[in-house]
């Protein structure tokens, strides 16, 4: 990977990481949702994966260096808070409708419970994953109480010589810490440094945003009833009423939770329930009668929306579950 001279390199893995390798990419899967939960990769193109994953811990932390071989997509999300440190340039990010890119300096900001989208060409990312109470702790500990809680919203940043600098003397004395000859106090210490340096850099770009608990509350009570009513019509109107709350309201609410509108994030849950149904198909299902089942009444855009969140079409998915399948489905967009 071509790297800018002026950008200082994250500590390599060290020699006690634990380590994962495969060229098989249905084994990759599922040792990612063992050990990391459900999620979605595609690869494109031909040739081994070489997905090659070295990672260290701690008790509230984990560090990881990750190596793929061929261009790919992956939709995930995580309970805790994710900075992708280093990505590819050129990665692209999709939060609901935003699509962002990312360059040398980036970083990526992902909220606890935010479902993402990365499309990226091979090579290397260096990720870290934070407790996120932890570090919600740590930022509200910075900020004026108001008697609100602060919450991350996704996107790239980037981070500048000071920040990286910074950031990378508190990774190098995690990566350190975490070796098994070593002594445990300093692992005690090095994690808050990180959480405090990592904290610093979130306040200082636009991605905490406050809201009252109570708002939180009743927000994720409604994002409950819209997983249990997807096949149902689900207008603004009636989330609002769900919600107890206005239409401006519930738009500001859930651009600062999830970074979309209430109606985008009622099409990203419908689109994960597709991809969940498609994988579990029987031999009789149809990618048109799953489609339409979720409300989504334009066959041709649901296609291409569902292309844009996996990388792949929802023929090619249901293909998966029964590769001798061939006819009966949506054309690819």
């Amino acid at each position: 990977m071509n790297q800018d001279p002026q950008l200082l390199p994250l500590p390599p893995p060290p020699p006690w990481a634990e380590r994962f390798r495969s060229d098989d990419l249905d084994e990759v899967r599922e040792w990612i949702a063992r050990t990391a939960g459900e999620h979605s990769r595609v690869a494109h193109g031909v040739g081994p994966l070489g997905f090659d994953l070295a990672s260290v811990s701690g008790p509230t932390m984990k560090l990881g260096w990750g190596r793929v071989g061929l261009e790919n997509t992956l939709r995930a999300a995580s309970s805790a808070a994710l900075v992708h440190l280093q990505t590819m340039p050129g990665s692209t990010y999709r939060f609901g409708r935003s699509e962002q890119r990312t360059g040398a300096d980036a970083a990526v900001i992902i909220a606890p419970g935010q479902e993402f989208t990365r499309r990226s060409p091979p090579g290397r990312t260096v990720s870290l994953q934070i407790d996120a109470p932890r570090l919600a702790a740590e930022i509200a500990a910075r900020v004026a109480a108001d008697g609100s809680e602060s919450l991350l919203r996704s996107g790239v940043i980037t981070l500048g010589a000071p920040g990286r600098a910074g950031l990378l003397a508190a990774l190098a004395r995690f990566v350190q810490a975490t070796a098994r000859a070593s002594d445990p106090d300093l692992l005690l210490h090095s994690e808050p440094h990180v959480v405090a340096v990592v904290a610093r850099l979130l306040l200082r770009h636009d991605v905490v945003v406050r809201a009252r608990p109570v708002t939180g509350r009743r927000i994720g009570d409604l994002e409950d009833w819209i997983e249990s009513h997807l096949e149902e019509p689900i207008t603004l109107g009636r989330l609002c009423s769900v919600a107890g709350v206005g239409e401006r309201a519930l738009a500001k609410i859930f651009e600062s939770r999830r970074g979309m509108s209430p109606m985008r994030y009622v099409t990203e849950r419908r689109l994960a329930a597709a991809r969940s149904r498609l994988l579990r198909a029987s031999a009789a299902d149809e990618v048109t009668g799953i489609a339409t089942d979720l409300g989504f009444t334009h066959l041709g855009r649901f296609a291409i929306a569902y292309r844009e969140v996996f990388g792949e079409s929802p023929s090619q998915t249901l293909r998966r579950s029964h590769p001798t399948r061939c006819g009966g489905q949506l054309a690819q967009p």
